[in-house]
């Protein structure tokens, strides 16, 4: 087992993001060292010590994520929190506020701290590569989540193109039930163009719909919401200069549950039936919206819930840890449309 020396950042205000599912605009991060958790108060009070549960192998793993004020990765980390301290693992959960260079460094700590495991959601994918290059040299297994990249030992990923052309095609068949040429639906566009693999997913979209909705509609509004209340602002500046708007499609959580509560305020509750939105992550709060007969018509999930998401991702940390090797690189993840036929279905399992 490789020296374990992983810094203790933040864990209280980590806890509280991921119940809330927000941040600061400070990197945050909580770590924890088995079989003895300890946990640092953030106004530097006194300390609370637990007993983990003994682990069955003596592990560290290190992450860091591009943001935890997004909903779908605030969520799916407290679940994966919770099953990594089951395992009495070491480990360092940590954002980077989309900042590369912050990234860089919680990487290059990761190596010096000689963790067992390093998986990354990239910010910049470019900026990484030869850091972790130097992981691997320093023979730390490394993970990627959501980006194809040379130095991983496995990248667990999406087509975000396919997944924005799933969320466009339930748009689109919205619109051509509701819509015509001569009543166009009028389409705001919740993105995150900086981001490459974001940016698939809004092509994606915008191809689904021309192909399959074509002169039924038009989008009036490209506005960047990667968390719900710059989505919430956007989306009330959209209605005020077109108030017109029905129909939202969002690259992620974010510009749903934020594009939701706008139209839960503009309709006092009331939504009609050809107003909807469409998007990606299936969170809890999403899926309790569809349930509600809210604005939210359709999320494309994933493995089904942030429980199920969790325990997949953690599924594959202990195949890497353990030495297990994959017939591919790339790893796909399913893509799964959730609406009102199936929501109640995949809300219940985060009971």
């Amino acid at each position: 087992m490789k020296k374990r020396i992983l810094t203790l950042m933040l864990a209280v205000a980590l806890v509280l993001s991921l119940a809330a599912g927000c941040t600061t605009n400070d990197p945050v991060s909580t770590t924890t060292k088995a079989p003895e958790q300890t946990t640092t108060k953030a106004d530097g009070g006194d300390t609370d010590e637990t007993t983990a549960p003994a682990a069955d192998e003596d592990f560290s793993v290190g992450i860091t994520i591009q943001s935890l004020e997004n909903s779908y990765w605030a969520g799916v980390f407290g679940e994966v929190e919770a099953l990594i301290k089951e395992k009495g693992w070491d480990y360092s959960i940590q954002s980077c506020n989309d900042n590369s260079a912050t990234q860089i460094q919680q990487i290059e700590n990761f190596v010096t701290n000689q963790v067992d495991l390093i998986m990354v959601h990239p910010s910049d994918p470019n900026a990484i590569e030869d850091y972790l290059k130097a992981a691997r040299d320093a023979g730390i297994k490394v993970m990627v989540w959501d980006d194809i990249m040379e130095n991983t030992d496995l990248n667990w990923v999406l087509d975000n193109t396919e997944l924005g052309y799933t969320i466009g095609k339930a748009a689109a068949e919205f619109i051509n039930e509701h819509y015509s040429e001569d009543n166009m639906a009028q389409v705001a566009v919740m993105n995150y163009p900086q981001t490459p693999i974001l940016l698939e997913r809004e092509t994606g979209i915008l191809n689904a719909l021309e192909e399959i909705a074509a002169g039924k509609y038009e989008v009036v509004a490209q506005q960047p919401a990667i968390d719900a209340q710059s989505a919430l602002s956007n989306m009330e500046t959209i209605l005020q200069a077109n108030p017109d708007t029905k129909v939202v499609c969002s690259i992620g959580a974010g510009g749903d549950i934020g594009a939701n509560e706008a139209f839960m305020t503009k309709y006092g509750g009331e939504i009609p039936d050809d107003v909807g939105i469409f998007s990606a992550d299936a969170t809890q709060q999403q899926l309790e919206a569809i349930v509600n007969g809210e604005a939210s018509r359709a999320s494309v999930g994933f493995e089904g819930s942030n429980k199920k998401t969790a325990q997949a991702v953690v599924d594959l940390y202990e195949k890497l840890l353990k030495g297990e090797s994959f017939d591919d690189q790339n790893l796909y993840r399913p893509l799964l449309t959730i609406n009102a036929d199936n929501a109640a279905e995949y809300l219940a399992d985060y009971e």
